[in-house]
């Protein structure tokens, strides 16, 4: 999904979906080789929509360790339907859509955002709720991993998928993006723009994890 693409979808989601992304945290250090240790409690945690309770930071980084993560091989024609089924108001599609991304990437912040968007619509209100929790734990994880505004304290994600889904959800758009390195740390500019103010804001998000992958990939 190109730039541009991806940034209208994002936006039409915030036209329909309103709800703060800002909800605090406890980050509880866990083992990062145990993703699907820490995603077994979550499940059953989640529901008690008690975020303290929930690491989503450590489910987060334990999923870039598993043999499943592969931060530039998302499930296109999948993100593509869901989009395309949201835009045209097909909810159950929608939501079918991202609930096949999601068995397979339980992470996955956009596919959260459908899911909560599309069952909030269908009236099906546990089903939001857990998809909207979830939602709003991710993001809160990215945010309380730095405050991006330079690269010494830029937000930590596992793939570019998190960068755009966190600047969509606060408003901003992309304008530019380029790849910096800094004290052997790798780092994606953003150059923004909020789509209602027109402010213009720099992000800078640490890309560490997935060029890390691909180096490996490199060295097999």
């Amino acid at each position: 999904m190109s730039i541009i693409s991806r940034t209208l979808a994002i936006v039409l989601m915030m036209l329909i979906f309103a709800g703060n992304v800002f909800a605090g945290e406890e980050e509880q250090p866990k083992k990062l080789s145990d993703y699907q240790t820490l995603l077994k409690p979550l499940l059953k945690r989640v529901m008690s929509f008690d975020s303290a309770a929930v690491d989503f930071k450590a489910l987060r980084l334990s999923y870039a360790e598993t043999a499943d993560y592969n931060p530039y091989g998302e499930d296109k024609v999948k993100k593509s339907e869901m989009f395309e089924a949201l835009r045209n108001k097909e909810y159950e599609k929608a939501a079918a859509a991202a609930q096949a991304v999601l068995e397979k990437k339980f992470v996955d912040i956009e596919a959260h955002l459908v899911c909560s968007i599309a069952f909030r619509e269908m009236k099906n209100v546990e089903k939001y709720a857990f998809h909207n929790f979830v939602m709003k734990g991710l993001v809160d994880s990215i945010l309380n991993s730095g405050d991006g505004k330079t690269p010494e304290t830029a937000f930590i994600v596992i793939e570019t998928g998190e960068e755009y889904a966190l600047l969509g959800m606060t408003g901003f758009e992309v304008v530019r993006q380029s790849l910096i390195k800094s004290n052997e740390h790798s780092y994606d500019k953003m150059e923004t723009k909020h789509r209602k103010t027109g402010e213009t804001a720099v992000f800078f998000f640490n890309v560490d994890i997935p060029f890390n992958w691909l180096n490996k990939q490199f060295k097999k």
